[in-house]
């Protein structure tokens, strides 16, 4: 009758190993380093080909878990992306008290071109602020229907500052400082949703950030508890590997191999769940797009962002294995 290749073959294996390994340490050298760390890493690898369906199932929920702050962000550069195109040349407007004479706004429109923080000023009189209302509001003839123009004279002050989140503040300064002119009744910056904007973004990046964390976390935890398995299903092995003058740094290397992987493949996954996605929504997202006339581009992760995204993901797999596995062998040395 056959007999099965079960678990003390590969018990007997590891012990071969264990004891070669530990007679060859007089005669330590870098290259024979290197080739134990690479049998390490190819076996756990193995390892992991041994129990495909409950590897598959683990690698997959730490890619879901790093996918979702790793869309999140894609997201948010998308709209970071967004809002630099609509970065453009600020505008204040300066509505003028009704009763002005033409001179006096001309008056005010030459001193003001004078100032060193402004580029140029675009005069907006009362008859040329009615005409756009009628073109752009319909109500040409309730408008004409009025005895007197009941709309001031306006002043676009162009600044020299482009406007972005950075110059706000300044621009914000100059359009108070417009307001002090005795001439204006009221000035306004156009440009004063980017305040608003730039509040939304902060908050959807913190939103991120400790999403990141929990779902980082959540992967420590995951990883944490298959190693945890994995050496309890070895338990005999490693009890064996000890007896015959293992260090604990062997008998970790590995598990920490094992991490490894779980962390790699997690990441990978993760990455091109993000691909897919962000092909997924190309499509719907080219043709709005279009609508609004944008040359605006769909940004999805690029290859730093990839290798970023695998060390990262690898770096927790084996932190989270170093700390299972630390643990569990100190409780069976106790035991």
């Amino acid at each position: 009758m056959a007999q099965k290749p079960n678990r003390r073959g590969a018990t007997r294996e590891s012990i071969k190993a264990t004891q070669n390994a530990w007679s060859s340490r007089s005669s330590f050298n870098l290259s024979q380093y290197f080739r134990q760390h690479q049998a390490t890493l190819t076996e756990s690898f193995l390892r992991l080909l041994g129990y495909p369906l409950a590897s598959m199932m683990t690698i997959m929920v730490i890619a879901i878990a790093l996918s979702l702050p790793g869309g999140l962000y894609v997201l948010l550069k998308n709209v970071q992306s967004v809002t630099d195109q609509w970065e453009q040349q600020s505008v204040i407007t300066l509505y003028l008290f009704p009763q002005l004479e033409d001179t006096q706004a001309l008056a005010l429109s030459h001193r003001l071109s004078a100032l060193a923080d402004v580029a140029s000023v675009e005069y907006i009189s009362k008859e040329e602020g009615l005409r756009y209302f009628e073109r752009s509001s319909g109500y040409e003839q309730i408008m004409s229907s009025l005895l007197e123009n009941p709309l001031p004279i306006v002043l676009r002050v162009i600044p020299t500052q482009s406007v972005d989140v950075a110059t706000l503040p300044s621009l914000q300064t100059l359009r108070d400082q417009l307001a002090t002119q005795e001439e204006v009744e009221y000035a306004e910056l156009d440009a004063q949703w980017l305040q608003r904007l730039a509040n939304i973004l902060s908050f959807g990046q913190r939103f991120v950030y400790a999403l990141s964390v929990l779902l980082v976390i959540a992967v420590f935890l995951i990883v944490g508890n298959t190693i945890r398995m994995a050496v309890e299903s070895r338990r005999n092995e490693v009890l064996v590997m000890k007896l015959v003058g293992a260090t604990d740094a062997y008998i970790r290397r590995p598990f920490l191999y094992m991490g490894f992987w779980f962390g790699v493949l997690g990441g990978l996954f993760a990455s091109l769940c993000i691909l897919l996605l962000s092909w997924w929504v190309s499509a719907p997202a080219e043709r709005l797009i279009e609508l609004y006339q944008s040359g605006f581009q769909l940004q999805t992760f690029n290859a730093d962002e990839i290798v970023l995204c695998l060390t990262i993901s690898a770096f927790v797999g084996v932190v989270g294995a170093w700390i299972a596995v630390n643990r569990h062998i100190a409780n069976i040395e106790l035991q």
